[in-house]
């Protein structure tokens, strides 16, 4: 009878439009936008920047309507600090303020989480909308690939052995990403037996988009979520066991042979502007480099489209590939040259820290692992659909268990529990 005669209050409260309200489906409306604005991107129209603009103002709107601030909002201020004098040291405005918009991107969309903490499930069923619409997507186009219906979205990458799953957003590497994100909430949001079920498709379609910078987070996803248990090294023997067949009947030779060869060019050969993007980050931070050399310096699209003197004082090899790339498409080395290394830390800890809940434990640690490794290789960490994907996961997963989950106000709850003590009493 207590928790019946609660229950009008609460639904009152859920039935009016109320600012909030309006606030989380504006967020939820530029995480939209925002991949719309890659497929536009991978469509090469000009108008992607402006959408993303767009979504970028609504988001702040978003913000404005619920001016909610972590404590360690404080941690702000020094971000910013570094940031404008790596604005007033760029060697060309445009190209400076290009890259300030990029760095702080992430920081818009992470307050804007905190902001509405306790509505995160409305976020969520749009970033599985999004996935889902993507995976139907990408069933279409293996359809229309294979029977020369219109594609709708030109192939980025047929190395003939497979075609790598972009969905319609055009990115094989995103798509990988946000199905492993949907994979992850299924299997640790608040897990049932068919959500568990789901989280293997969610999986799958991750897998086919062949990203070997998922590939390699996975093979430790059982040992470090799963802890180990017998089931697990069951598994995990189940699937050396497959793997050595496979191999050894020659039926992954050229998967291997692909693998290889983005090893030796990444890593072991060093004949990539990727690796040396990392020798010249390790060269400025040996000179200490504390507070950065200039935004769009270094390892953007601002300093390859303005032309930075720094690729020069560094002796740069584009491994002729300089009127092709227009990133080293890398984002460490971007972060560490351009605002130095006190600057790069309090980002980094900034972003991937703020507003953030109490249960840190295994699943938060490995989505935190898996986002920074890809970033060895990529630049999503200035990707707005991107991060936002991947900031969403970590607030829900740090909050697994709280008032949060079901979409209860902390107001609300404190309401609650009030009168439950009062007719208790």
């Amino acid at each position: 009878m207590t928790a019946l005669a609660s229950l009008p209050a609460r639904s009152s409260t859920r039935g009016r439009l109320t600012l909030g309200t309006i606030g989380v489906w504006a967020a939820a409306l530029s995480y939209v936008a925002f991949f719309i604005s890659d497929t536009m991107l991978a469509l090469n129209d000009d108008r992607s920047q402006m959408v993303k603009i767009f979504a970028f103002v609504v988001l702040l709107i978003a913000i404005v309507l619920r001016p909610q601030f972590h404590r360690w909002i404080l941690l702000l201020g020094p971000v910013l600090f570094v940031l404008l004098l790596g604005l007033l040291r760029s060697f060309n405005g445009d190209a400076g303020l290009e890259e300030f918009l990029r760095f702080f991107f992430p920081i818009v969309i992470t307050i804007a989480l905190y902001a509405y903490r306790d509505r995160l499930q409305t976020l969520v069923s749009v970033l599985l909308i999004v996935v889902i619409s993507n995976d139907l997507f990408q069933c279409y186009f293996y359809i229309a690939y294979l029977t020369g219906m219109p594609l709708l979205i030109p192939v980025r990458i047929d190395s003939g052995l497979f075609l790598r799953a972009q969905g319609w957003m055009g990115f094989f590497s995103e798509f990988s990403f946000i199905n492993l994100c949907a994979f992850m909430l299924c299997r640790w949001q608040s897990p049932t037996e068919t959500s568990k079920v789901r989280s293997w498709v969610f999986l799958l379609f991750g897998l086919l988009g062949f990203s070997f910078k998922l590939f390699a987070p996975l093979l430790f996803y059982p040992l470090i979520v799963r802890k180990g248990t017998p089931r697990t090294w069951l598994a995990i023997a189940a699937m050396v066991g497959a793997g050595i067949f496979l191999v050894g009947n020659g039926y992954l030779d050229g998967l291997i042979d692909v693998a290889a060869s983005k090893i030796s060019f990444y890593v072991t050969a060093g004949n990539s502007a990727r690796a040396e993007s990392y020798r010249v980050m390790f060269e400025s931070l040996s000179k200490g480099n504390l507070i950065g050399e200039g935004l769009g310096s270094f390892g953007g699209p601002a300093s390859v489209k303005y032309g930075s003197p720094l690729y020069s004082e560094y002796h740069f090899n584009w491994f002729k590939l300089g009127d092709i790339l227009k990133t080293t498409d890398t984002f460490y080395p971007h972060l560490f040259v351009e605002i130095g290394f006190l600057g790069a830390a309090a980002w980094l800890l900034f972003v991937l820290l703020y507003g953030q809940g109490a249960k840190r434990d295994a699943p938060w640690i490995f989505m935190v692992v898996t986002f920074c490794f890809d970033n060895l290789f990529s630049m999503s960490f200035l990707s707005p659909s991107y991060v936002f994907s991947a900031l969403l996961v970590l607030y829900v997963l740090s909050r697994r268990g709280s008032p949060f989950d079901n979409g209860t106000s902390p107001r609300l709850t404190r309401l609650l529990r009030t009168r439950l003590r009062f007719r208790n009493a």
